[in-house]
């Protein structure tokens, strides 16, 4: 009985380590791709109105639907 509980756990460890070989594969759909994804304004007096353009890219094979965007 321990020898398959340790031949189990070993197989599972090297799963959890190497992936499984069909999940390691590329899955096909979109694939957001953001270059900068913070931006700092420095010291801004309050009240000033600031904006910041972020570039979106989709280097995925599908439509990318972007649904919610929330500040942080």
């Amino acid at each position: 009985m321990k020898k398959s509980s340790l031949a189990g756990l070993v197989l599972l460890s090297f799963f959890a380590f190497c992936g499984h070989p069909d999940l390691s594969e590329a899955v096909p759909g979109p694939k957001m791709v953001v270059k900068q994804n913070t931006f700092d304004f420095g010291q801004v007096k309050e009240g000033k109105v600031l904006e910041h353009t972020f570039t979106v890219l989709n280097e995925g094979e599908a439509k990318l639907e972007i649904k919610n965007v929330r500040p942080g």
